[in-house]
């Protein structure tokens, strides 16, 4: 389609050749005929990631598997085959289905067929954390009491791991998709894309603003992947109107498109004992089970654009309807059973952790232009999102959770309304007194301002590299919550800390009775309150954020260096140098990746702090 080349010619207009640093290298496609009309493109790499830091521990320590330095955490395949067929000449000549556009005489007439495989060899033959996760979970130990009268014991069900390992391997070994398959017409202004596609829009790299149509899968190689590749794609109808030259505006088009409303990021889900599944939440929990409440198909996603080029600024402006990639939890605490059922959260009686996907409307609009004098390109973004989905950690003393509905106990907890997103269960109304009725959640959902300024510049430095330019690419992305709570928090645990004394059973204070003395630890040693609090990934009202990218070439091409960078102002920084050696139609890539900072914020998430990658790519 037309509408990606406007943006395209801004951009290169102040700096000629730059993708030549960033990119693979190009690829060639194989023409199936004499005529170049079918074209067949393919690219297939293998990479290794090796940790160089310990996974699990006393910094981390619901991080789970645990997975020792030097250890492979990842061995990904991944073939990637696509079809370009151009039928244009088939709608006058021609006797198939394309003959049925000859009466419009198009001006394009095509359709693209992808194919996609991937493939995970850590379950099978790396390490024994990853290749026997029945013996490692089995192994683990939950800080619960031995109390056989409340069926409380610090052993993990059989049943549960069984479960747990059969999804981990069914969906996270292979996937073989038909990934992507839609059909091109074009006539005069107007062009149309139907069937099962991607589209970008915006300006910003590795973070979305206004490029949320798509959701990410993050389920297959986690955040490390390229986001071009953790885009799914949606069965989507798209167009656009290009209106060419209106008063002094140039470049001109209207853009829109409708696609179905059930895909959401976690389907498929992250799967627990993946390496890439963030925080604590790979930590078995028998006591938890985690349910997507998934759209329904005919609330679709959509919306329009309108782009315009006036001088050499590119404008956009856009609304739409999506639904974000990070949900909004809801909790569903289970009511109390009748002998012989259990009365406590439980394998077979857990409490319902509801992932809500409400459909957001987001507005916004960018700009970019460029400064040929300093070879630059400025681009902005903004967004409001209307209604974001959003959680908290909740607020209050653990022992009201006992209290019973009309207890002051129960009114402080009321108080704070922890029901509205709230995601500790020991500060939720009535939890430990579990009445016959469940007690239902609400998701807690806020207004935020999004906000991006990005600069790439091309620069010689010749006392480094007398042949090619340095290209430095930077963003700052600014993000504020309306009406927050204030202790807003990603759905993710990096820590367990202990009940309240006070509880039963649970907590430990010996001046308390029976009751009071059992709690979690050894028969005889020192004992303490059962750790099952959890502590989840503060974020802050207010959000910065800072990328930044450098990269150069050598030896015409052939070896390219890069650094990257991801600074969260809430203390998380990520530093990723690497290298790589062209040699169409090969690509040998290396890079180091190493993440500081506290638990805090998207890219404090990540469970391999450290580690190396090698790959191999193919490209033709």
């Amino acid at each position: 389609m037309k509408t990606a080349t406007v943006r395209q010619r801004v951009r290169v207009s102040a700096w000629a050749g730059v993708a030549l640093l960033t990119l693979p290298a190009a690829a060639r496609a194989i023409s199936l005929d004499d005529r170049g009309e079918m074209r067949l493109l393919m690219r297939a790499y293998t990479d290794v990631r090796v940790g160089t830091e310990k996974e699990g521990g006393s910094d981390d320590p619901l991080s789970f598997p645990r997975s020792a330095a030097g250890h492979v955490r990842q061995h990904r395949y991944f073939l990637e085959l696509k079809l370009d067929h151009d039928i244009k000449r088939f709608a006058t000549t021609g006797t198939g289905i394309a003959r049925a556009f000859g009466w419009l005489d198009p001006n394009t007439l095509k359709y693209s067929l992808q194919y996609r495989g991937e493939g995970e060899g850590i379950y099978d033959y790396g390490p024994r954390e990853w290749s026997d996760q029945f013996a490692v979970t089995k192994a683990a130990k939950l800080d619960l009491p031995l109390f056989p009268a409340l069926k409380l014991t610090p052993v993990v069900p059989d049943g549960f791991i069984h479960q747990r390992v059969a999804l981990v391997r069914r969906i996270a070994r292979q996937r073989h998709r038909f990934f992507l398959g839609y059909l091109d017409l074009g006539k005069g202004p107007v062009d149309i894309r139907v069937g099962r596609q991607i589209l970008a829009w915006g300006e910003t790299d590795n973070f979305r603003l206004l490029d949320n149509i798509n959701p990410l899968d993050n389920s297959f190689g986690g955040f490390f992947i390229p986001l071009d590749e953790r885009r799914a794609p949606l069965d989507m109808i798209r167009g656009s109107y290009h209106l060419g030259s209106v008063g002094p505006l140039a470049d001109t088009f209207l853009e829109g498109f409708a696609a179905v409303g059930n895909k959401i990021s976690l389907l498929p889900p992250l799967a627990l004992g993946s390496p890439w599944i963030p925080g604590g939440l790979g930590f078995p929990n028998p006591a938890l089970r985690m349910v997507p409440d998934v759209p329904n198909r005919r609330d679709i996603r959509g919306g329009a654009r309108l782009v315009a080029t006036y001088r050499d600024v590119t404008y956009t402006l856009a609304h739409y309807y999506t639904y974000l990639d990070v949900p909004g939890i809801s909790f569903q605490i289970p009511s109390a059973g009748t002998p012989p059922k259990p009365s406590l959260p439980m394998s077979g009686h857990e409490i319902i952790a509801k992932e809500r996907f409400p459909r957001v409307p987001i507005t916004g609009g960018s700009l970019t232009f460029p400064v040929p004098t300093y070879y630059a390109v400025v681009r902005s973004e903004a967004a409001w999102f209307q209604g974001e989905p959003m959680n908290r950690q909740g607020r209050g003393n653990s022992a009201d959770s006992a209290g019973k509905p009309g207890s002051a106990a129960f009114r402080r907890l009321q108080r704070e309304n922890n029901i509205e997103g709230g995601l500790d269960p020991f500060v939720y109304p009535g939890f430990l007194f579990l009445p016959r009725g469940p007690i239902p959640g609400r998701v807690l959902q806020r207004d935020t301002f999004n906000y991006n300024l990005g600069l790439d510049v091309n620069r010689f430095i010749r006392l480094l590299n007398q042949a090619q330019t340095f290209f430095f690419s930077t963003q700052f992305f600014y993000k504020h919550v309306f009406d927050s709570p204030g202790d807003l928090v990603l759905p993710v645990p990096f820590r367990n800390i202990g009940v309240d004394k006070s509880l039963p059973v649970i907590g430990y204070d010996p001046t308390l009775g029976p009751f009071g003395r059992i709690g979690c630890g050894p028969p005889t040693g020192q004992k303490h309150s059962c750790r099952l609090r959890p502590r989840l990934f503060h974020l802050q009202d207010d959000q910065f954020l800072h990328t930044l990218q450098i990269t150069t070439a050598y030896y015409g091409g052939r070896i390219v260096p890069i650094y990257t960078l991801f600074y969260d102002w809430q203390g998380a920084i990520l530093n990723q140098p690497g290298v790589a050696y062209v040699r169409d139609p090969f690509r040998f890539s290396f890079d180091y990746t190493r993440i500081d900072g506290p638990p805090t914020g998207q890219v404090g998430t990540l469970r391999d702090r450290d580690n190396v990658r090698f790959q191999v790519e193919f490209v033709f």
